[in-house]
């Protein structure tokens, strides 16, 4: 009968989590209990009352109304005295973008049109340098109650505090905002609601804050002000004191009043369940951990000479084009031009946009970016080229593989160049498959090109890596019996074969060496009957010596068990790239330097694809390995994502320009390709010293020839070999002795044009091969370093010394290990 316990146990202890989790209370005593919807509600309405019954002041006024603002009493210790000092700031960024009229509109008494063209649109990114504006030395400090800052554990007990969060202490910086929209967004006159997602980079620390702000654009100034909103400052609700005329106060006040209370009737009526709508926290981040400061931004769109030189009426089609497209052709779209003023109520800092007047255009020019249109074309066509990328990445590695079609080739391959190429691969899927769930209007195309990618990678990459590995298992498996095998003691250690280019003359091919005389066994005491003789035998007379042996080893067995298969370095592969892929999105959040440095080092690990290749050709004293056209196609294709991040200004992943690392990775990829080139031209181990001891040894095909005063070491040509097989067959006669063979006078009556030199002929290609020797009696290598050693990569000379041409041999090779000639089994390159 089938055992029922796996499947009753887990019905009992969802019964038992059930029922015991009926009779609970909500809030059990002892423990921290968070604001319900019900207390946010009555919080949201106390404060709208104060939205409606605040009138506008000049100056700061903390009485009436506006101290039933969280954040906005005398208790709170928020350094609201230098708020008139942030305005007229802030009317002075808006009198130098927009003149006179803006001044006007301020106002409401501005007629007719912005003559200024200016996008009604902005949704989009904009970036730029910030720096300590000139009014922080006319703020005060703050004096902030910390106890309401101190975050509460679980058991409403208070712990220790960490820094605050968004606490700006450098002196300049980077900052990047996006504008966001809302769709079904209440409007009055000109002014709507937008949100924005601000991140500021502090230049001196390095640290990066994220906040989300919500407020008001007035579409006819192009003025936006922007707060955050939590549980110790209500932001949104004191948004309208932070407006720079009466007539802005107004509007501001009018349009929150309704846009407040469409949000609180959404709670009421459990729309949504959202304790702050407004709440300035990005995504993963809790609004109840640490302090945060507030802050309180303007931004002032400004007109570049691209707007002046279109006009108003043009930049509204353009606009118009760009979000309902016709297929119109269109002049380019200028980009996003905003100043920025940024004010910390309650942390007391200011900051503002590094740029003109008070900053040559060189220093920086306020914040500068795209519209969020405009990128999204570039990026389709930037995808649209990827794709081609990798088309081109798969034409290549086809070609590569139709090459490495042998045992012989493919055994030259580096098995880890080839993993290495899958797992960049497979870090760029997994980054469109990202990038495809964080751009939802990118969806088609990301998905497009992720799927290439993953063709790419599962059906090409994986399939090379295992012809691969499938090739070299012999070579592994005789790995493992090496270190599995235990000599037996006092037996005669194996024999083994020297690879290396022998000092001694080698016996010519399908002759013997000479036979050694046998040695003589021991004497034998004899008796030659002159006086008796009597052997006492020893008592171990007989006995055979005792040898210690290791106990019987099925070492058969024990490779079979440590061999590693194919489906162990796959599911390593991957398991590395999920790795990879983790800590690179946390990576993300590390600090600015931090993760620079992370991502620099990932990116030389995965360029650094042919430094195994570079290592396996040293292994086996091989070359040419891989193709040319894949080494050079696959090194300049993959920079190619590397370039759009680091180089092209206005990438989809918003990664600042980085020219240096740029520079580190071609220079890195070139200095791999030089020393492949190198092992090539002048010999896989030529930066090898001889006192490596773990570099194994390796047979030379391309010696140096010298010439002995018998010719016993210099090798043969085809015609020499098939005259010695003749005449070794052939019956010994005066004529045969007369007329030598036809091969073997050819051979023979070839002169070199150079004295140096001599002159065999290849078995395959049946051409003559003019060869460097070093003549009897001289020292040295016969010539310079370059010109011997580009002379002796033209022949290659095989252990049983038949020479042949090189290009003739390796073609040769790829196929059958054999020579051709004797057909002695030739070590591979």
């Amino acid at each position: 009968m089938a055992d029922r316990r796996n499947v009753l146990l887990p019905l009992v202890f969802l019964t038992w989590f059930w029922f015991s989790q009926s009779h609970q209370p909500l809030r059990q005593p002892g423990f921290a209990a968070r604001p319900t919807i019900k207390d946010a509600i009555v919080a949201e309405q106390e404060q709208l009352w104060a939205i409606g019954n605040s009138s506008w002041a000049a100056e700061w006024e903390q009485d009436g109304p506006t101290a039933n603002i969280t954040g906005f009493g005398t208790a709170d210790g928020f350094v609201w005295d230098a708020l008139p000092a942030v305005r007229a700031r802030a009317q002075e960024q808006l009198e130098y973008a927009l003149g006179d009229w803006g001044k006007a509109a301020l106002e409401g008494q501005a007629e007719g049109r912005n003559p200024i063209p200016l996008y009604s649109n902005v949704t989009g990114y904009v970036m730029g340098k910030w720096k300590r504006s000139p009014l922080q030395d006319a703020v005060p400090t703050p004096h902030l109650n910390l106890t309401q800052y101190v975050p509460k554990d679980p058991f409403a007990q208070n712990t220790t505090p960490g820094r605050f969060e968004r606490n700006v202490t450098g002196d300049h910086g980077e900052a990047t905002i996006r504008f966001k929209q809302y769709e079904g967004t209440y409007m009055e006159n000109s002014t709507t609601e937008m949100g924005v997602h601000l991140v500021l980079a502090d230049g001196q620390t390095y640290d990066e804050w994220e906040a989300q702000l919500h407020g008001t654009y007035d579409i006819a100034t192009g003025h936006g002000i922007f707060t955050t909103t939590s549980d110790k400052f209500g932001g949104i609700f004191g948004l309208p004191h932070f407006a720079l005329s009466q007539h802005s106060f107004e509007t501001m006040r009018s349009l929150l009043n309704r846009s407040i209370a469409h949000e609180i009737h959404r709670q009421i009526s459990e729309d949504t369940d959202a304790l702050n709508p407004w709440t300035s926290k990005a995504e993963g981040t809790d609004d109840f951990v640490w302090p945060r400061c507030e802050l309180v931004v303007h931004l002032q769109q400004m007109a570049t000479a691209m707007n002046m030189r279109y006009g108003s009426a043009v930049l509204r089609f353009l606009e118009r084009e760009l979000r309902f497209p016709t297929g119109a052709l269109v002049p380019p779209p200028p980009d996003l031009h905003f100043s920025m003023l940024l004010f910390s109520p309650d942390c007391g800092f200011v900051l503002e946009s590094q740029g003109p007047p008070d900053a040559f255009v060189q220093d920086g020019d306020h914040l500068v970016g795209p519209k969020l249109e405009v990128r999204f074309v570039h990026t389709r066509h930037h995808l649209l080229i990827f794709i081609a990328v990798l088309f081109a990445q798969i034409t290549v590695l086809m070609r590569q593989m139709r090459e490495a079609s042998t045992p012989s080739t493919r055994s030259r391959i580096s098995l880890y160049t080839t993993i290495l190429l899958v797992l960049s691969d497979g870090y760029v899927t997994m980054a469109l498959i990202v990038a495809t769930t964080s751009i939802p209007a990118l969806l088609v195309q990301f998905a497009g090109a992720g799927y290439v990618a993953f063709i790419n990678v599962s059906m090409l990459g994986m399939y090379f890596v295992r012809v691969v590995w499938q090739v070299q298992e012999p070579e592994r498996e005789r790995a493992v019996r090496a270190e599995n095998t235990i000599p037996i003691a006092g037996a005669d250690p194996p024999a083994t074969q020297t690879t290396g280019v022998p000092d001694t003359e080698q016996p010519l091919p399908g002759t013997f060496p000479p036979q050694t005389p046998a040695q003589p066994p021991n004497p034998v005491p004899t008796d030659t009957g002159a006086s008796p003789v009597f052997f006492l035998p020893s008592d171990q007379e007989g006995l055979l010596p005792i040898i210690e042996t290791a106990p019987p080893r099925n070492v058969d067995a024990i490779v079979a068990a440590r061999m590693p298969s194919f489906g162990s370095l796959y599911a390593k592969s991957y398991g590395t790239l999920v790795v990879i892929v983790f800590v690179s999105l946390l990576a993300m959040s590390w600090p600015g330097p931090v993760r620079r440095i992370f991502f620099l080092l990932l990116s030389l690990c995965m360029t650094s694809y042919w430094i195994p290749q570079i290592v396996r050709n040293v292994q086996r004293n091989c070359r040419r390995a891989l193709r040319w056209e894949f080494v050079i196609g696959q090194s300049i294709l993959r920079l190619v994502p590397f370039a759009y991040i680091h180089v092209y200004k206005n990438n989809v992943a918003f990664a600042e320009q980085d020219f240096y690392s740029m520079t580190i990775l071609v220079l890195w990829l070139w200095v791999q390709i030089v020393i492949l080139g190198s092992q090539e031209l002048i010999g896989p181990r030529w930066f090898v010293k001889a006192s490596w001891k773990s570099i194994p040894a390796a047979y030379d095909y391309h010696p140096i020839l010298r010439e002995d005063e018998e010719g016993g070491n210099m090798p043969i040509g085809f015609s020499e070999a098939a005259s010695a097989a003749k005449e070794a067959s052939a019956p010994s006669s005066p004529v045969h002795g007369r007329n030598p063979p036809f091969a073997r006078r050819a051979s023979i009556v070839k002169e070199p044009k150079e004295k140096g030199k001599r002159v065999f002929d290849c078995a395959i290609c049946m051409q003559d091969l003019e060869v460097p020797i070093v003549e009897a009696g001289a020292s040295g290598d016969g010539g310079g370093l370059g010109a011997n050693l580009l002379a002796r990569r033209t022949y290659m000379v095989t252990p049983c010394r038949h020479i042949f041409h090189t290009p003739c041999l390796e073609g040769w090779m790829k196929f059958r290990l054999q020579c051709p000639i004797c057909r002695e089994t030739l070590p591979s390159q």
